[in-house]
């Protein structure tokens, strides 16, 4: 007979009942069964070990000089012929192992099942692509060249590759890339800005500050920016950045009326109007000021005022001639 839990049993004529042993004396007996006391009732649930049928024969006394043996005989008899069994339920702790452990499980799954969504799934693919900002650029070339993205997830798709990948058009400066679940890629350029164009053969090329080449336009007036003197090779030497410093300092009003800009020196900067009036520049410091008094001068005595050069060139104490 096996008892889970420890408590003393002892057998007796029918198998199917348990009697427990009275509890002894004593301080630890008192303390043992304050503690039963005290753990939670749990249901026991008994089930019958089959009888092995060659035990039955054992179970005879023998002769009465062998009291002893063929009671204890008989005792190993009962057990074997038909041993109750007591399960008990698993304790707190193991229930609560358990019960961690498929948790664990289960997000570990649920993690699975994500990911593979996520990366793998065309849940998530790009579908539509949007391309903003292009003004020199041909959007629909841009397109067409992220047109390999198309049913990539984009939980897939860098940004730098995006921006690598479009990077090598000249007219745009930097790119904002903008990926929107579902199924959205948005890139949004930002274009350099057009500043001033060289004359190179029968053509004009627009440039940006940087000398950077965006387009081409057959005339000065198509090209809608100051033509700066001095052909291509002016875009390599210094002479260029101080232009388009000025370039860059004149106010939108003022810039709209340029025809042309040069510089001998890079204490020589000039810039003619459309109608011929010009600028005595000088050096491209002190570039915000001369911009302020320009601006000023042309307001007071422009265009039909007699006026033929305006000298900024120390903008305390400007020329008017």
């Amino acid at each position: 007979m096996r008892v889970n839990d420890g408590t003393k049993v002892s057998p007796v004529s029918d198998e199917d009942e348990l009697v427990e042993v009275p509890a002894a004396g004593g301080r630890f007996s008192a303390w043992r069964r304050h503690r039963q006391g005290r753990a939670p009732s749990r249901t026991l649930t008994a089930s019958r070990v089959p009888a092995e049928p060659g035990h039955h024969g054992s179970t005879a006394a023998g002769p009465t000089g062998a009291g002893s043996t063929a009671a204890g005989s008989s005792a190993a008899g009962a057990t074997a012929a038909g041993a109750t069994v007591v399960a008990f339920p698993a304790s707190a702790g193991v229930r609560r192992r358990r019960r961690r452990l498929g948790a664990a499980l289960g997000a570990l799954v649920a993690l699975a099942v994500l990911a593979g969504v996520l990366f793998l799934s065309p849940a998530l693919a790009v579908r539509d692509i949007t391309v903003r900002g292009a003004q020199l650029t041909d959007p629909a070339g841009v397109e067409e060249t992220l047109e390999g993205y198309r049913g990539t997830p984009l939980t897939r798709i860098s940004k730098q590759d995006v921006r690598d990948r479009v990077g090598a058009i000249p007219q745009v400066r930097s790119i904002e890339v903008v990926l929107e679940p579902p199924h959205h890629l948005i890139v949004e350029l930002h274009e350099r800005v057009p500043v001033a164009a060289v004359q190179d053969g029968d053509e004009f090329a627009v440039v940006d500050s940087e000398g950077v080449r965006l387009t081409t336009a057959a005339t000065a007036e198509e090209a809608a920016v100051p033509v700066v003197t001095g052909g291509p090779d002016v875009l390599e030497g210094e002479r260029f950045d101080a232009i388009t410093d000025v370039l860059a300092a004149l106010p939108e009003s003022v810039l709209a009326q340029l025809r042309t800009a040069s510089a001998e020196s890079l204490s020589s900067v000039e810039l003619t109007f459309t109608d011929g009036r010009t600028v005595v520049w000088g050096t491209a410091e002190d570039s915000e000021l001369k911009a302020q008094v320009l601006r000023e001068l042309v307001e007071a005595r422009g265009a039909g005022s007699g006026v033929e050069t305006y000298d900024v060139s120390s903008p305390t104490r400007p020329v008017v001639r």
